[in-house]
């Protein structure tokens, strides 16, 4: 049989082939180098993945350090704040929680007895709870005590001294009693002296368009002393719940002041029924400052006379004394000996010209 011929590829197909297999054969040798890396590279890249997490854990310890500075930072800041509230308290504040625990059950049972300290205590602007303001007495009155014994066991026999101790001491506690009283009077005599300016400051800011809430506002911030501190506590107790005319009615029952009374009342009608606020304030400032004039005019008048009486007592009396022990003398009369007169001079003489200084004190206007 004859033989078929075979029929060779042509030279494209040759040639296209050829790369087809050369392709193939680049891409397995690609996998296999691709997996020989992998296989290869593998603890360098664990290396990598625990290098990664440790900077993160550093960067996780660093905010929580930062964390715990602010903190430190904040409580650092808390506690500067303590300490200057602490030092803007009163001393007697201080000296009465120091006291309090040691004192606590004579101090409990003398508060009981002592009526109407709370409300002293209260108008005086003592924010101190009864019980520890008579600890405060109680140890206070200890310390004179003590003070007076020790001073006066130097001169005098032991029964003398122990007498003058416990004196002091009782001395020292009725003051003490007595203290928030005369400190409430105090404040009265203040805010009467300043209601004037302050009438007229709130009748410029009512007038001006400001509201009622920001002229008391401006009123506390003002340096008005002891009115100002009161309008403080007025804008307190708004800022706890109280009506405007709440918190002025316990303003009005705290401080015992006519001229503040009036303005009171007048604002708080102004409230209920409307009105020109500022020229009523206005007004009243005026009246009290009329008031207040009258009432120097007749203490300087009254004034006049007692000083005509001081300068007798304190001038003319020595003078006559003088002149009696002279003319005793030379008479040979016992119209006034020596001692007599130095007895008048050095006691009664004094006790005189103290009673004219307390007469002068006591005319003192209650401005």
């Amino acid at each position: 049989m004859p033989k078929k011929k075979t029929e060779k590829p042509g030279l494209a197909k040759r040639f296209f082939s050829a790369v087809g297999g050369g392709v193939i054969k680049i891409g397995g040798a690609t996998h296999r180098v691709g997996q020989v890396a992998r296989v290869t590279k593998g603890p360098r890249g664990e290396k990598v993945d625990e290098v990664t997490r440790r900077l993160r854990e550093l960067k996780q310890l660093e905010s929580l350090r930062e964390e715990e500075r602010a903190e430190k930072r904040k409580l650092r800041g808390e506690k500067i704040w303590e300490e200057r509230a602490e030092l803007k308290r009163p001393l007697s504040e201080r000296l009465s929680d120091v006291l309090y625990n040691p004192l606590k059950r004579p101090a409990q049972r003398l508060a009981k007895f002592f009526k109407g300290l709370d409300v002293d205590l209260y108008k005086a602007n003592l924010r101190i709870p009864p019980e520890r303001y008579v600890a405060l007495m109680i140890g206070m009155s200890i310390i004179v005590g003590s003070f007076a014994f020790i001073l006066m066991i130097l001169f005098l026999p032991v029964l003398f001294a122990l007498a003058g101790g416990v004196l002091a001491f009782l001395l020292a506690l009725v003051f003490g009693k007595t203290r928030p009283g005369r400190m409430a009077k105090a404040r009265v005599v203040e805010v009467n002296r300043m209601i004037p300016y302050a009438l007229r400051h709130m009748a410029t800011h009512l007038s001006a368009g400001i509201g009622l809430p920001e002229t008391m506002t401006s009123i506390s911030k003002a340096d008005y002393g002891a009115l100002s501190e009161e309008f403080s506590r007025v804008i307190r107790d708004m800022h706890t719940g109280m009506s405007t005319e709440e918190a002025l009615a316990t303003m009005d029952r705290r401080v015992d002041s006519e001229p503040l009374r009036r303005a009171i009342r007048q604002v708080q009608r102004t409230l209920r029924t409307g009105g020109d606020l500022a020229n009523i304030l206005k007004m009243l400032a005026d009246e009290t400052a009329f008031e207040m004039r009258m009432k120097l005019r007749d203490y300087t008048q009254s004034l006049n006379m007692l000083t005509m009486m001081y300068m007798f007592a304190s001038a003319v009396i020595p003078a006559m004394l003088l002149v009696m022990i002279t003319v005793g003398s030379s008479m040979g009369g016992a119209v006034l000996t020596p001692t007599s007169a130095a007895v008048l001079f050095l006691v009664i003489l004094p006790f005189m010209l103290f009673y004219f200084v307390m007469m002068i004190k006591r005319f003192e206007p209650r401005l």
